[in-house]
């Protein structure tokens, strides 16, 4: 706990140091969004277009971070677009083929299930693009008893099916049901599931977790941002949640993020309680970094663990520890890492670098020396438009 607040307070000087050296005004960093949460495909659309041709104030800079959507195209305009693509000419250009045939592919699925199931009787509305995430994350940390190795595989994809219900969602994912810091060592887990739209970024969800036999679940979540000034943003969660395997339960986290041109720093709490545990889960961050892009997640857990950092470097604190402390394989340990995050030459594909020292409990908390190798592939728009 002495190595965590020593961190922060390091964290906090070197925050202090880097505003104090920052020039008088440096553009915030480009940010690139998930789809705004809409109720039709028109609004989808519509909106992307509109801001699109906005036109940048002249008189001023912005005074806060640029956003861009993965796709302002329908899935319809995805595929013209693909089919009138020139032939690749070298192996970059071949790569971004290939994730162009994907991500077509996949817009052509979406658009021919939300058509099968529209009423035929009523006007044909236009399919928004879906966007998908896939991400891998190798983690290596030597122990006293040899290396210690995990790998976790992230998967996110949302539909917005329009012609079938206007407020409905069909989703696809990966992530923790209850949003937990998102590090490699998680058991992988796909869940598919329905997400209705009770209230503006309150969302409800059905589905099933696929295991034998099928675990079905379902939760309530809120959980939105808020830019409390031209320095400093908040992201709450509320989630209530419940598996027929694991029970039921709730989390809750804040985040805080202060912005001095393109540095940042970050705090991020966050708790867990299942009714059948006798104490809460819970972990604490502290991020420092200089960054230059940021990827938006749809999932929580991101933003603990800084992964929405797309292109920059930084130092994280990380504290976790499961509440279980008669339990003596609970997980509880500390953690410094330096990583570096940027995208390769094909823009869509994010490499993420981080090597770092835990004190882990299990190993009485000695230090551990590790490293973090992942990339992000991103589907959320074509790579190659002629």
């Amino acid at each position: 706990m002495r190595a965590l607040a020593l961190g922060a307070l390091l964290l906090l000087g070197a925050a202090g140091c880097a505003t104090k050296a920052a020039p008088k005004y440096e553009p915030p960093p480009e940010v690139i969004e998930q789809p705004d949460k809409t109720t039709t495909a028109d609004e989808a659309v519509a909106e992307a277009r509109e801001v699109a041709t906005e036109a940048p104030a002249a008189s001023a800079p912005p005074a806060t971070a640029s956003r861009f959507r993965p796709s302002d195209l329908t899935t319809e305009e995805i595929r013209a677009q693909h089919e009138h693509a020139e032939k690749p000419l070298d192996f970059e250009e071949w790569m971004d083929h290939m994730h162009d045939r994907i991500y077509t592919w996949g817009q052509e699925a979406v658009e021919a299930t939300d058509h099968k199931f529209a009423d035929k009787e009523k006007e044909i509305l236009p399919v928004p693009a879906a966007p998908f995430r896939l991400a891998t994350m190798f983690e290596i940390v030597n122990h006293e008893d040899g290396l210690g190795f995990d790998v976790d595989i992230d998967l996110d994809i949302s539909l917005r099916l329009p012609n079938i219900e206007k407020r409905l969602k069909i989703f696809v994912t990966s992530s923790e049901l209850d949003e937990s810091p998102n590090t490699a060592g998680n058991e992988p887990a796909l869940r598919a599931g329905l997400r209705y739209e009770l209230k503006r970024d309150l969302d409800f969800d059905v589905g099933v977790r696929v295991d034998w036999p099928p675990v079905a679940f379902t939760s309530l979540k809120w959980s939105r941002e808020y830019e409390l000034n031209q320095n400093w943003s908040f992201y709450p969660l509320l989630k209530l949640f419940a598996e027929t395997e694991d029970g039921v339960g709730y989390a809750g986290a804040a985040t805080f993020d202060r912005w001095s041109g393109r540095h940042l720093l970050r705090s991020s709490t966050y708790t867990k309680r299942e009714w059948d545990k006798p104490k809460n889960e819970w972990s604490q961050t502290f991020v420092y970094a200089r960054a230059h892009q940021l990827i938006v997640p749809d999932r929580y857990g991101s933003y603990i663990a800084a992964n929405d950092i797309g292109i920059g470097w930084g130092v994280r604190l990380f504290a976790k520890d499961e509440g279980e402390f008669e339990n003596k394989d609970a997980t509880e340990y500390y953690e410094v890492g330096v990583f570096y995050r940027r995208p390769t030459n094909n823009k869509w594909l994010y490499l993420h670098f981080e090597p770092s020292v835990r004190w882990d409990k299990l190993y009485s908390y000695k230090a551990d020396l590790g490293i973090r190798l992942g990339f992000d592939v991103l589907f959320w728009d074509l790579a190659r438009t002629r």
